[in-house]
C-alpha cells in the first residue's frame, strides 16, 4: 500500500484530515517533517486543503540551525507553502525555567503551535510522529515507570494535533523520500546516545530485535492497542465515579467528597486522584505512583493537608477534599453598563442592565450571584477585581464599614476560597462583594429612578 493511500486510511479510522482544514505543519526540516508535507500537498487539492508550515529555532545547534531554516524556506517556496520562522534560546529559558533542555523545547513549541492556530485560525497542527516514535515513547515511559495509561502510547489525535504518519514506519519514510528526490536535514544528535530516546532508538530496540524478538515493535504496539481499549472501559468507569464526588469552583479548586471517595477500590482512587492532578494542574504532567498513593493515604488516614507537585495543594475539610493552586488568582476587568464580559482567571460570565424604576421586581437575596443596586448612587467606570488586603465595605444593614477578611472569617467562608470571590468596584471603591452582601450606599430605596442589575453566571461546558 502507497504512503498516500495509508495515510487516507488513517485519516478516515481517526478522522485526521477533513475537507477544508486549514493545517499548519511542523517542519523541522528533518525527514518525517519534509515527507510529511509534502505529502498533506499531494492530499491538498483533493481535501480543498489550506497548507502552512512552521519551522522553530531552538537555538541550541545554532550553525545547523540556520542551515535548516534556510532549507525549510526553500523547500515552501518549492512547494508553495507559506512558512513562519520563531527563534527561542531554549537554553536560556530552561535556566530560566529550572526546566530540562527536552522538555522546555517541547513546551515553548507547543506553546507557539497553539498561539499560531489562534491567531491565523488553524483548525489542525500535523506533527510528524510515526509508528517507531510510538513504539520508544511506550518504551521511554515504561523504563520512567509509568501505569496503564502511559502504555497506549501517542494519540493520533489530541486536541488540534493530528498525526498523519500514525501507521508509517521510519523506513517506508525514507524509501518515500528517496523515490521523490526528495532531500533533508540530518540532525547529528540522533545519531548520539546521549539522550535517553536516542539510546532506547539507536542501542536498545536493535539489540532486543537481533537477540529476543525481531518483531518487538509490533509485540509492543499489539500490547498498547490492546491497553488503550481496556483504558477507554475504565475511563468510564471513572468518569462515573467522578460525577458523584466531583466538582469544581470558579477560580478551578478541585472539591472531592471524601465519603464517597473512601469507598472506591484503591486502582479506582488511585484513577481519581491522578485525573484530578493531572486535569487541572498548569503543565497536566501526570504524577508518578508514589504522589498518587501519599494523597490517598492521607485522604484514607484523614490528614489535614499536602503539598503536591506543580505547585498544588490539598487540605481535608470535615468530608470535603480541596485541591488547589498556592498560586493565588489576580483579575481586574472593567465592566460597562448594559454589556457582558468573560473573566480571564475564574470561569464566570457577567450581565450587567439598567433599567428604569418601574420595570424591575427588586429581589433580596442572600448570597447570590445576582444583585440590584441604585445607579444614581454609584459612579462609573466599574471593573471586578479580586479582594485585596486592608479592602473594607459596609455590609447591607450593618453600621459602619468592616474589613473583607474579616467579614469572610465571620460567615465561615474558608481562606482558600477567597481569591476567587470578586468585588464590584465604582470610583469611590467596593460597591459589591459578590456571592456575599452588597455595600449600604448602593441600595435601592424609594428614590431610586434607575436599577442596575448584576448577574455572575458559570460558563456552559461545550
Amino acid at each position: 500500500m502507497g504512503l498516500l493511500k495509508k495515510i487516507k486510511t488513517t485519516s478516515d479510522e481517526f478522522n485526521l484530515i477533513t475537507k477544508s482544514d486549514s493545517i499548519l505543519v511542523a517542519l523541522s526540516g528533518g525527514p518525517d517533517s519534509v515527507a510529511l508535507l509534502h505529502l498533506l500537498t499531494k492530499l491538498q487539492k483533493e481535501y480543498q486543503l489550506s497548507l502552512s508550515a512552521i519551522y522553530i529555532n531552538h537555538q541550541i545547534r545554532k550553525t545547523a540551525a540556520k542551515k535548516e531554516e534556510k532549507f525549510c524556506q526553500n523547500l515552501c517556496d518549492n512547494l508553495g507553502i507559506e512558512l513562519f520562522i520563531v527563534s527561542e534560546d531554549i537554553p536560556l529559558l530552561a535556566k530560566k525555567t529550572k526546566k530540562g533542555i527536552e522538555e522546555t523545547a517541547r513546551d515553548y513549541r507547543y506553546g507557539i503551535f497553539e498561539m499560531l492556530a489562534k491567531e491565523h485560525a488553524f483548525s489542525k497542527v500535523a506533527l510528524g510522529h510515526h509508528l517507531n516514535d510510538r513504539v520508544e515513547t511506550i518504551l521511554f515511559r515504561i523504563f520512567r515507570g509509568t501505569g496503564r495509561s502511559g502504555l497506549k502510547g501517542i494519540p493520533p489525535k489530541r486536541y488540534i494535533y493530528i498525526r498523519p504518519l500514525y501507521d508509517i514506519t521510519k523506513p517506508e519514510i525514507l524509501k518515500y523520500l528517496s523515490s521523490h528526490a526528495l532531500t533533508y536535514c540530518n540532525d547529528l544528535s540522533n545519531l548520539k546516545s546521549d539522550f535517553k530516546r536516542n539510546y532506547i532508538r539507536n542501542k536498545l530496540l536493535p539489540s532486543i530485535e537481533k537477540n529476543l524478538n525481531p518483531a518487538v515493535e509490533k509485540a509492543i504496539l499489539t500490547l498498547s492497542e490492546t491497553i488503550s481499549e481496556e483504558e477507554q472501559f475504565l475511563e468510564s468507569l471513572t468518569s462515573k465515579q467522578l460525577k458523584k464526588m466531583l466538582s469544581v469552583t470558579p477560580g478551578q479548586k478541585i472539591l472531592l467528597n471524601r465519603d464517597i471517595y473512601a469507598k472506591n477500590d484503591k486502582w479506582l482512587r488511585r484513577r481519581i486522584l491522578r485525573y484530578c492532578l493531572t486535569e487541572y494542574s498548569e503543565n497536566n504532567l501526570a504524577p508518578d505512583k508514589d504522589v498518587i498513593d501519599r494523597f490517598d493515604n492521607m485522604i484514607l488516614n484523614k490528614g489535614k493537608a499536602l503539598s503536591l507537585p506543580n505547585r498544588m495543594q490539598a487540605r481535608l475539610t470535615g468530608d470535603q477534599i480541596i485541591i488547589y493552586s498556592n498560586k493565588k488568582l489576580s483579575y481586574n476587568q472593567k465592566l460597562n453598563l448594559n454589556d457582558c464580559c468573560c473573566l480571564n482567571k475564574i470561569d464566570y460570565i457577567v450581565i450587567c442592565d439598567a433599567k428604569n424604576r418601574a420595570d424591575v421586581t427588586v429581589r433580596k437575596e442572600k448570597r447570590a450571584l445576582f444583585a440590584q443596586f441604585d445607579l444614581s448612587k454609584l459612579t462609573p467606570p466599574f471593573s471586578i477585581r479580586n479582594i485585596k488586603e486592608g479592602d473594607r465595605f459596609s455590609p447591607l444593614g450593618l453600621k459602619g464599614s468592616k474589613k473583607i477578611g474579616n467579614y469572610l472569617t465571620d460567615s465561615k467562608i474558608d481562606p482558600v476560597f477567597r481569591d476567587e470571590i470578586p468585588v464590584m468596584t465604582d470610583k469611590n471603591g467596593i460597591f459589591w462583594l459578590v456571592g456575599c452582601e452588597i455595600d449600604n450606599r448602593a441600595k435601592i430605596d424609594r428614590h431610586t429612578k434607575e436599577v442596575i442589575e448584576i448577574e455572575f453566571s458559570r460558563r456552559k461546558k461545550i
